[in-house]
């Protein structure tokens, strides 16, 4: 029998993937230690978008110099790889002294080319060359006028803390746009290891919060640092979370654990040409 707890665990996790035009979208927030399973989680619920919404357009932002995390996904057929021209974005493989590699990706050059090229039903893996424009991309994907999903890794690299000069007035500028993420028809969900390294306006503007084993609490949340420091791991069935949508927590576990892909030990790099 379900527990209280359990029961709005998975009310809150309907929330996140139910689509309600006059509800809008959903800003989702998941945070927690190292191999806590946070890109899993992002795996999880893109994988579930593929496979519920195969008409809508469903984008996903890696991280540079590290294993693209996309590949755990072991869905060749769903991936379209998109590098915005002249960004110097090149790829190399891992387990060949980083040798380059040609992914065969599609390029584009405005953001309304990128939407255009967009596959519906595929995880399009949007590669700017600077991880800062992904802010410019949101501002996009949110005027676009129908259903659009986007997953981002290491958010604290596209929104980070103590943002200067014109990078300031940027990141205020998105801030703004996450507080409407609710009123559009856009799915917003990222990660991040420390909430602390996010520009404070951003981390305000979300919606649902998903702690998982070695997270810190954020402030004016109902959920305690011991019971967070309680949550259990299991590498087999998955690790337990709390979720958190404004006075509401329930608790669930996370079973989809996606393992590195061998076959597929690749980065993204940016290529600094030599003068």
């Amino acid at each position: 029998m379900s527990t209280k707890l359990e029961v709005l665990g998975q009310k809150i996790l309907q929330r996140i993937h139910r689509h309600d035009e006059n509800q809008g979208g959903v800003l989702t927030e998941t945070t927690g230690g190292m191999g806590s399973g946070k890109t899993s989680i992002g795996l999880s619920f893109a994988n579930y978008t593929m496979n519920n919404y195969p008409k809508e357009k469903i984008f996903w932002s890696e991280c540079y110099n590290t294993p693209l995390q996309f590949y755990k996904l072991k869905r060749p057929e769903k991936y379209h790889i998109m590098v915005r021209k002249n960004s110097n974005v090149v790829f190399r493989d891992r387990n060949n002294k980083l040798q380059l590699i040609n992914l065969k990706p599609t390029y584009f050059e405005s953001f309304s080319d990128m939407y255009q090229y967009a596959k519906p039903g595929k995880l399009n893996i949007v590669f700017l060359g600077n991880r800062l424009d992904q802010m410019k991309l949101d501002m996009h994907l949110r005027s676009v006028g129908e259903w659009v999903h986007k997953y981002c890794e290491e958010f604290s690299e596209i929104a980070p803390m103590f943002p200067r000069g014109e990078l300031w007035h940027l990141v205020k500028k998105y801030a703004a746009v996450l507080k409407d993420v609710r009123k559009c028809m856009m799915n917003l969900h990222y990660n991040t290891q420390q909430v602390s390294d996010i520009y404070y306006e951003c981390r305000n503007k979300v919606m649902i919060k998903i702690f998982l084993p070695g997270a810190y609490k954020d402030k004016n949340c109902r959920v305690t640092q011991r019971a967070i420091d309680n949550l259990q791991r299991d590498k087999h069935n998955g690790n337990e979370a709390y979720l958190v949508e404004g006075g509401e927590f329930g608790k669930v576990r996370f079973g989809d654990i996606f393992e590195p892909n061998k076959d597929y030990h690749y980065e993204a790099h940016i290529n600094i040409k030599e003068d």
